[in-house]
């Protein structure tokens, strides 16, 4: 299948290995039945959930079986026939439509299957599901279908495909009914997936969650891939509050390297095993597996997994907490031009007569510059067309008329730029950058760091430059002392907050990169200033960064310091990012 085709249709097919798993996730929490049990698979692809499902039941169960698909790619559903058709099951009955516009998936129904009438909606639910729904994010859905997806399931924010499935998938669900889906692990703790883990939380109870991260099961997608296991809420049994919650990334050592505590053939066998944790060898890479408990945190209720030693850690940390970022200071993402390829280039390389004026190229900083403590290059600076002023503390676009040079650069991309219907719909002009910011802002003291970095790069920026989209930047509220400032950066570059990020947040991509976005950031803790410790990192902050002058030593110094004002001695260093 063409890559381009799989990405806009989020079609990612399951491999062999990892449908077992899922199947033997949920058969262990299957009750005993009677009669035959439904099992539907929303978008069944080439049928490796629903066979893998039946295959994990005795050959007895499998006689009582009912499995039933959904699918648009009729070669797909052919294939899937051909597998199916050897399994011994009850019925298999596969239907080519898609699953969203059934009758009754967008509402608290229950969906009937291919075989039965579809009358009054009074048709039972099925007993399992098991889905692995398309992935498709609202940039590749397009407005439109975005906006009428989450009109028709409730849906907020940033919209993917696989929320409505999972909303269809609930009201298709008995109460009582199994659901085992495996998805993106993103939506345990964004802010866009708020939706579904509020509607997975309110209509189940959650059984297991495995989050098997950058293990790259899936060999072609960049999907961090997660299960989980639960049960349709049923007032006739009763409710379940403790949810096994496993995760597993590969161990990236930075320092003194461990030995494994286990050596195994196959991954998903270990992860099965709930008696195995900490490194283990598998596949000539070494992983790190953790168990305990779904814990929900925050009043975003962030779905993160806890055990009492990092309970017990939280909680001095909170003693021991003075503010968080978000008390102190704006935490921002930087402009979105949502045109770079006309705003952000390279100026030199044209003549004088093509080149804007020079007031408006604005020197940029971009996750290139991303250093620890101070940017990486201070002078060349990546600059940016910037089309905006301040007027009496407002943010105005310019007025093109005076300054010739940049309207003609800017006429002879007018059929690209307006294009940006999203803009003009919004009253701006068309030559205006989409999130500008206020120009006056970055003239402050600013604390910037990338986007995505494996490790901490919080830097100091005093130069007045703007900040691009690829980066985060910090400035203090109004009458907020400087002093904070250099706390936080002390804070933000230390290996104890690596340690506060992924025990609460734990959003990393393939490669041990971490996503240090403004949810994430706002919530860092800061110690209280007057502490010795506090005093200390401040001071020694300040000297680093005015004297431009970091060692090693100063560093360690510093870090230690900070472990210190939230009640610890330093626990590990940087030894695993």
């Amino acid at each position: 299948m063409p890559v381009s085709h799989a990405k806009q249709h989020g079609i990612h097919y399951t491999p062999s290995e990892l449908a077992d798993f899922l199947a033997d996730a949920i058969v262990e929490h299957l009750p005993q039945w009677r009669g035959t049990l439904a099992v539907l698979d929303p978008a069944c692809g080439n049928g490796a959930l629903l066979s893998a499902f039946s295959s994990a039941l005795s050959a007895r169960r499998r006689k009582r079986v009912k499995l039933v698909g959904y699918e648009t790619d009729q070669s797909a559903l052919q294939a899937a026939q051909d597998d199916l058709a050897i399994q011994d099951a009850g019925q298999v009955l596969l239907e080519r439509a898609d699953f969203l516009n059934l009758r009754g998936v967008d509402n608290d129904c229950q969906v009937p299957v291919p075989d039965q009438p579809q009358e009054d909606d009074e048709v039972p639910g099925v007993d399992v599901i098991i889905a692995n729904p398309p992935y498709v994010r609202t940039q590749v859905l397009g407005t439109k279908k975005a906006q009428q997806l989450a009109r028709r399931f409730g849906l907020r924010g940033r919209v993917d495909l696989y929320h409505a499935f999972t909303i269809a998938m609930a009201n298709a669900l008995k109460p009582g009914a199994l659901l085992g889906l495996l998805t993106s692990n993103r939506f345990l703790t964004t802010n866009s997936g708020g939706t579904l883990r509020k509607l997975l939380h309110d209509r189940f109870d959650l059984l297991s969650i495995f989050d098997l991260g950058d293990t790259k099961l899936f060999k072609t997608a960049t999907v961090l891939p997660v299960i989980v296991i639960a049960r349709k809420r049923d007032s006739g049994i009763p409710a379940h509050d403790h949810c096994h919650f496993s995760r597993i990334y590969e161990y990236r050592e930075n320092g003194r390297s461990k030995s494994p505590q286990h050596h195994c053939e196959s991954l998903l066998d270990t992860v099965r095993d709930r008696r195995i944790r900490g490194l283990v060898q598998a596949r000539e890479k070494r992983f790190v597996i953790e168990r305990g408990t779904l814990s929900l945190t925050g009043t975003d209720n962030l779905w993160t997994l806890m055990t009492p030693q990092s309970k017990a850690w939280l909680d001095t940390v909170g003693h021991h907490t003075a503010f968080c970022f978000d008390a102190l200071a704006h935490v921002r993402v930087g402009i979105k031009t949502t045109a770079d390829d006309v705003f952000i280039r390279d100026w030199d390389a044209l003549q004088r007569a093509q080149r804007p004026e020079a007031r408006l190229l604005k020197p940029m900083l971009t996750h290139h510059n991303a250093a620890r403590w101070l940017c990486r290059q201070t002078a060349g600076l990546q600059k940016i067309l910037y089309p905006h002023v301040v007027r009496q503390g407002k943010k105005h676009a310019v007025e093109l008329d005076k300054f010739p040079r940049a309207k003609r650069f800017l006429e002879a991309h007018r059929a690209r730029l307006s294009r940006r219907k999203y803009l003009l719909d919004a009253g701006r002009h068309w030559y205006e950058i989409w999130v500008p910011h206020k120009p006056d802002e970055w003239a402050k003291p600013k604390i910037v760091c990338p986007d995505i970095s494996e490790f901490p790069k919080f830097f100091l920026d005093r130069t007045g430059a703007v900040v691009n989209g690829d980066c985060y930047w910090i400035t203090l509220r109004p009458n907020i002392d400087e002093a904070w400032l250099l706390l936080m950066l002390a804070v933000a570059n230390s290996s104890f907050i690596t340690k506060y990020y992924d025990t609460l947040f734990h959003n990393k991509l393939y490669s041990g990169r971490r996503r240090f976005m403004t949810q994430y950031v706002k919530k860092f803790p800061v110690p209280h200033a007057t502490c010795k410790s506090a005093q200390a990192a401040i001071r020694l902050v300040k000297r680093m960064v005015e004297h431009d002058h970091v060692t090693t030593r100063m560093e360690e110094e510093v870090d230690g310091l900070v472990w210190k004002a939230f009640g610890f001695e330093k626990q590990g260093g940087r030894r695993v990012q």
